[in-house]
């Protein structure tokens, strides 16, 4: 397995370009020591960090030395070895966690880790360091930048994990979501994006926007990977990767209300992949949406901002003068929604849940475009309007990259399942995946 080099951006190393099953795989045949792939994957950071900017803190000495000892006395656990980056919003006791505010909170260091760092360093994960977060750790342009074109965005607001996974950096990052913040990365970037539904894993010590709406899940480049990290990170053997079903699978195709401002290219990705479904035998159902689904993005702005007005409310208070004029703009937004206005988006959400069995009902699954177009310019972050609806809902879903534009910017198509039955769309998401192919190993 070698990858090549495309104009532009240097080939990684064939232990560097492994996924997390492929390196897994490896480790357990003997054939990979952990010291070797961390190794792998911080010469890699330094070879590229500097240009895309996904790490604000690399831990290598610290990551070098956990896999020695690994190597030393034998591995303990299924995922012992494995290296991981973790987004700067979610609490480490040994590193700093700035929240994606530099300026404001320099140099916080948090004095225990968040619930989802104890779990990784329980299974054994490597901890590479911290990946870079979008200004204000919100939809505003960051530091990062796209890996396929350095004068375009990684979106916002887990830039760094899904720019560090697809630079082949590290093949697993922990990030959360609270509209697009998973599935956009990922799919700007070429990887494979996973948002499971709310609560799956506890969102604590993390950096909070939205109770109702906050949930992490992996950056990684493919399917299996999406199962492993939820395996490890849930423990419900349900998500243990296996052999494809040979089942008809039907999937549910909706195309929004804000389909046609598409870019021609998303299109085209799109259409195709419906094309090539239907020649492998999935059976596809153009979905009648209800009324109220077209408005779900003005419900889950309104739940937002809402939230975000008092969740951000000390920082405003305390230093408005670091703060970005669209964020105290959005900010007082959120001021203008009343309780009632809260309370009436939150009924309105759970109407649409309601309705989804009914609208999904002979369908396995939901597949729709993940993004408007390719990245974005530096200057914007891109719009998640095919994105946050599945956040207000919280039925899981998952961007897999699977075709390119002309220019060569990854695109990207979205799965999306029934609450709580996230090892099921992990499951269909596997079968459209051997379908479409994954093009996250590409360069």
């Amino acid at each position: 397995m070698t990858a090549t080099k495309a104009p532009g951006r240097p080939a990684p190393s064939e232990r560097a370009h492994l996924t997390l099953a492929e390196g897994l795989r490896a480790l357990d045949q003997g054939t990979l020591s952990a010291e070797a792939w961390a190794q792998a994957c911080l010469e890699r950071i330094a070879q590229r960090n500097q240009d895309v900017k996904a790490w604000v803190h690399v831990a290598g000495e610290a990551a070098l030395a956990q896999a020695r000892a690994i190597d030393r006395r034998g591995r303990r656990t299924r995922y012992e070895g494995a290296p991981i980056g973790i987004k700067d919003t979610i609490d480490t006791a040994d590193m700093p966690t700035e929240l994606g505010e530099p300026e404001i909170f320099t140099g916080r260091q948090p004095t225990q880790d968040a619930p989802v760092v104890t779990r990784a360093r329980e299974q054994g994960f490597v901890l590479l360091g911290k990946n870079t977060v979008s200004r204000h750790a919100i939809m505003l342009p960051g530091p990062c930048r796209n890996p396929h074109d350095l004068t375009r965005s990684p979106a916002a607001s887990s830039a760094g994990s899904g720019a560090a996974v697809a630079d082949f950096m590290a093949p697993l990052s922990i990030g959360t979501q609270t509209a697009g913040s998973i599935l956009r990365p990922a799919s700007f970037s070429g990887a494979v994006g996973f948002k499971p539904t709310l609560d799956a894993i506890p969102y604590v010590g993390i950096r909070s926007y939205s109770r109702p709406l906050d949930v992490i899940g992996p950056l990684c480049r493919s399917v299996e990977d999406a199962q492993l990290f939820m395996h490890a990170f849930v423990g419900d053997p349900r998500f243990a990767p296996s052999p494809e079903s040979g089942n008809a699978l039907r999937l549910g195709v909706w195309r929004p209300r804000a389909w046609p401002e598409a870019e021609p290219a998303a299109q085209a990705v799109f259409e195709e992949c419906l094309s090539r479904l239907t020649a492998a035998g999935v059976s596809l159902q153009v979905l009648s949406m209800p009324a109220a689904y077209e408005d779900i993005g003005d419900i889950q702005d309104v739940i937002m901002a809402y939230d975000l007005a008092r969740e951000y409310a000390h920082i405003r208070r305390d230093h408005a003068a670091l703060c970005d004029p669209e964020l105290l703009a959005y900010l007082a937004l959120g001021d203008t929604y009343t309780d009632a206005d809260y309370a009436s988006a939150l009924d309105a959400a759970d109407k649409c849940r309601r309705a989804f069995y009914d609208i999904a009902r002979d369908v396995d699954a939901i597949i729709m475009p993940a993004t408007l177009g390719v990245a974005t310019p530096a200057e914007s972050t891109g719009s998640s309007v095919f994105i946050r609806a599945w956040s207000l809902l919280h039925n899981p879903s998952i961007s897999l990259p699977v075709g390119r534009s002309p220019e060569g910017l990854p695109l990207a198509v979205q799965l999306v399942g029934f609450q709580k039955e996230d090892p099921k769309l992990l499951q269909h998401a596997r079968r459209v995946e051997s379908i479409l192919g994954n093009r996250a190993g590409e360069t």
